[in-house]
């Protein structure tokens, strides 16, 4: 008698079903990357509007009756400074959040999410550990930090140090909100960030004139450290809205155990090479406020808001390097060759058109900005030098913070590192010590950023066209 045999269902047709019905596979419109863009731009440019508003309302200080000396240089020169070493850290120990994004929608995209369960409860018990031994650390060699490494001296060094030693209590928290972040944007959702951003950032502003100028017989001005206080506790308001998506928002299963996720020490490798990378990233950011430091408190204050102009601008065009990282890590987990092209060129032709929207507005608009920023006509009268290679620099941006987000996308930390390593050491770093003893100046600092970035964009751009010709 012979026998019938059933047959299961093919496996891998099984498989392609499921991606195709979770629009795993579907290539990235613009449509799709606006999606992730425009969230992560909404909320990513959150943090440097905030720091641009503790400049502007500190700038203020001494033109409404709070000071009649009119300090209002030296301070925003030690929010400006202060500001950076805050932002440093968060984007030295925050490269887990750019780490568990990899993993998670590389996951994601090969339908491994189980493998996840354990390792995100995990991360954040790292977080937060890493997160207060850094606390602690800085607390108590931030005086020394800004006085023999950044050379800030006088009211610029006691206002950084208050400043800085109240904004550090927040960190731990931040860098689980942050890390966090990094989880939702593996799952291909950068809504729930936007929205925690967009609050914590509004109560920041409004928290802002109220602590540094005072409000009516309520509260007492409390200058600089009131700009430190509300950050402290937009902070908080954040961490708590991040607890409660992860909680109840989201539909990620998450199991507390001891016992160590297989994924985690992988994890550890991308973050710790994404960690080396931003470090020097940071040092050589903060030896463009020591040598703008060198040059004078005009030139200071004045590299202190281009500064932040430019991260304002940075953050923007990082919204396209989110949705790279997002789609890269998915497709990479898809294999799917024709999809990574895509991303890459699509997110890059956007984020040039973004690029070059900005750097135009911020040339028309100059003098508007300087106004809302600063009330000293010495910094109004050096903005205008550096203001046009502020504006050339925003298209090399766009090039290289793209191919960041892909390369983190695809988890190539230590191809990063290396290239941040190139970038500095043979462009960043010449450029700026010999053009101090050939022509010092303010000028000379953004030639230097110039470089570090060209190098940064196009080194990538060049290994990727190679990479995806063998993928």
């Amino acid at each position: 008698m012979r026998k019938t045999v059933k047959v299961g269902p093919n496996p891998k047709k099984e498989y392609l079903c499921i991606l195709k019905s979770t629009g795993i596979q579907k290539e990235p419109t613009y449509r799709s990357i606006w999606k992730l863009a425009l969230p992560a731009m909404l909320g990513g440019v959150v943090e440097p509007v905030l720091s641009l508003t503790d400049l502007a309302v500190v700038g203020n200080i001494g033109t409404d009756g709070f000071s009649g000396h009119h300090e209002n240089l030296s301070a925003v020169a030690a929010v400006g400074i202060a500001g950076s070493l805050i932002s440093a850290l968060v984007w030295i120990f925050a490269q887990m959040k750019s780490a568990i994004s990899a993993v998670v929608s590389q996951a994601y995209g090969s339908m491994r999410m189980r493998v996840m369960a354990s390792l995100i409860p995990q991360m954040i018990y790292f977080n937060a550990i890493v997160g207060v031994l850094a606390m602690l650390t800085t607390f108590f060699t931030s005086a020394w930090v800004f006085e023999h490494l950044l050379s800030a001296t006088g009211p610029v060094l006691e206002d950084a140090t208050a400043y800085f030693n109240i904004r550090v209590l927040g960190f731990p928290l931040t860098l689980i909100t942050f890390s966090v972040f990094g989880v939702f944007r593996g799952v291909q959702n950068t809504w729930w960030a936007m929205v925690i951003s967009i609050v914590g950032g509004s109560i920041n502003i409004l928290l802002d004139f109220v602590f540094v100028l005072g409000w009516w017989n309520w509260v007492e001005p409390m200058g600089v450290e009131g700009a430190a206080w509300a950050s402290f506790i937009a902070q908080i308001v954040m961490f708590l809205m991040t607890l409660y998506f992860l909680l109840y928002k989201s539909k990620i299963k998450l199991i507390h155990s001891l016992k160590i996720n297989p994924e985690f020490v992988g994890l550890l490798l991308i973050a710790g090479n994404l960690v080396l990378r931003t470090i020097t990233l940071n040092l050589a950011l903060m030896l463009t406020h020591k040598f703008a430091n060198i040059y004078g408190t005009v030139e200071a204050a004045t590299h202190a808001v281009m500064l932040n102009l430019w991260m304002f601008s940075a953050f923007f065009l990082d919204a396209f390097a989110t949705s790279a990282n997002a789609l890269a890590g998915k497709f990479l987990g898809a294999k799917n060759k024709a999809a990574m092209q895509r991303n890459l060129n699509r997110n890059l032709l956007l984020s040039l058109v973004v690029s070059f929207v900005l750097a135009g507005l911020l040339m028309i608009f100059d003098s508007q900005v300087m106004g809302l920023i600063i009330k000293n006509e010495q910094v109004w009268g050096m903005y205008p030098i550096v203001l046009p290679l502020f504006a050339l620099c925003l298209p090399i941006n766009a090039l290289a913070f793209t191919l960041d987000g892909v390369f983190k996308g695809m988890g190539k930390a230590k191809f990063l590192r290396n290239i941040l390593f190139i970038s500095t050491f043979f462009g960043f770093l010449p450029v700026l010590l010999i053009g101090h003893q050939i022509a010092p100046g303010l000028q000379i600092v953004w030639y230097a950023i110039i470089m570090w970035m060209l190098l940064r964009g196009f080194i990538p751009y060049f290994y990727f066209k190679k990479w995806i010709k063998r993928f």
